[in-house]
């Protein structure tokens, strides 16, 4: 465009010397040697004109030509530039709309053209772990940490990710433990680690990074207490094996957490596995005389306290603010049972599968006729039980509640 601009302007000046001089008759005589040239103004000035312009245009075809290999290799990195940002664009709406094959071919093909192929090589990872591609997956990432160099976070998080959702928990704790001892301060990799190792029931390390997480606030307070929860009833349930080793964890939970009844319940189904429970019913009545809870009248009834007949006192104690709660109806049958009060263990127990028709109620019932002479009866009792907990194990649902199974975790 310059060019074209210089070419007009003199010609402009080149019809403007010619319209001044057209009215002089002066001229010019050249001489060299034995040859003469003579020439008038005008003609001189239109020579000297088309010397200069020829002379111009090949100084810049000269220059054009020894700057080409440069300017083709900025125009073929423009427009491989293009390329990849096309096929980036085509993979990412590829993948919006749940097309898999189309955003991994994309993602591939748009890393040959650019300069820094990691977004491409981490999506195309996605992409193919998708379509339950796990080599070709796998192999997206080691081009990616091939690549560049410096991202190892990226990839190492992007790893983790994938292996969580292909469900390869113990290698996604793996890596992110390595990317943690890596990079201690990074927020991201410690949010996932505690999944992680809350996946594999790495407990001693959820509740390591949950002290980390609540001194630096990482997750709402809610959030982290729940987690609590769940860590400290892990660590109950892998220590309930070894009274000593249960008992250590429960004196090593804080204070305000045994105050909760999940953990109480958890720590107490545990200790039932052992031997003298009587230690429990203590904790139990403390816990019930500050608040009401089916699952742990249900657990009164189960441990075996020194004084049955003052037991069973405490427990009817309740029934008249919760008359049709199957739960006490249940541990009021066995606590009659154990009193020796048949009469009264088989009414309780008889309204607790009225309130609520339970597995435990009627292998009780069942136990409780089979002792009384009445085989038949109890048959039919057994059979009803072992019905009904073959439907709750096939169908769980709302009916699956304490009498069943210990409640999940908040």
């Amino acid at each position: 465009m310059r060019l074209i601009f210089t070419v007009l302007a003199v010609l402009v000046v080149a019809t403007l010397i010619g319209w001044l001089l057209q009215g002089t008759s002066g001229g010019l005589i050249f001489t060299y040697g034995e040859w003469v040239i003579q020439t008038s103004l005008v003609v001189f000035a239109l020579a000297f004109i088309a010397v200069f312009l020829v002379a111009y245009f090949l100084f810049w075809l000269v220059r054009r030509l020894i700057r080409l290999p440069a300017d083709w290799g900025r125009w073929s990195e423009y427009r491989r530039q293009r390329r990849s940002e096309k096929l980036l664009s085509q993979g990412l709406l590829a993948m919006m709309e749940g097309n898999w094959p189309e955003a991994e071919r994309a993602f591939q093909k748009g890393a040959t053209y650019s300069q820094a192929p990691l977004v491409n090589y981490l999506a195309a990872a996605r992409a193919a772990n998708w379509q339950g591609g796990a080599d070709r997956s796998d192999h997206y990432l080691r081009l990616a940490d091939q690549h560049n160099k410096n991202t190892d976070l990226a990839v190492g998080i992007t790893r983790a990710e994938l292996q969580i959702s292909q469900k390869q928990s113990e290698q996604a704790y793996a890596t992110l433990k390595l990317l943690d001892s890596e990079r201690p301060g990074h927020d991201q990799v410690k949010i996932m680690l505690l999944e992680a190792a809350a996946q594999v029931k790495d407990w001693l390390q959820v509740v390591e990074l949950l002290k980390k997480f609540r001194r630096k606030s990482l997750l709402p307070i809610e959030q982290i207490r729940a987690k609590q929860l769940a860590a400290y009833a892990g660590l109950l349930q892998q220590a309930g094996e070894a009274r000593p080793a249960l008992e250590k964890t429960w004196r090593e939970i804080p204070g305000k957490l045994k105050k909760e009844f999940y953990l109480l319940e958890t720590y107490v189904t545990e200790r039932l596995r052992h031997a003298d429970s009587s230690d429990c019913e203590g904790l139990l009545r403390n816990a019930l005389r500050k608040k009401w809870d089916s699952g742990l009248i249900r657990l009164f009834g189960l441990v075996d306290g020194k004084n049955p007949k003052q037991q069973l006192g405490f427990a009817e104690k309740h029934l008249a603010r919760f008359p049709e709660d199957a739960a006490l109806l249940l541990t009021l049958g066995r606590l009659c049972k154990k009193n020796h009060l048949w009469g009264k263990a088989k009414a309780y127990l008889e309204r607790s599968i009225e309130a609520q028709p339970n597995p435990e109620a009627y292998q009780e019932l069942a136990t409780l006729l089979e002792q009384q002479g009445e085989p038949v009866a109890a048959a039919a009792y057994y059979q009803k039980g072992l019905n009904m907990a073959a439907t709750l194990r096939t169908n769980p649902g709302p009916a699956t509640d304490s009498l069943v199974e210990i409640k999940s975790p908040p």
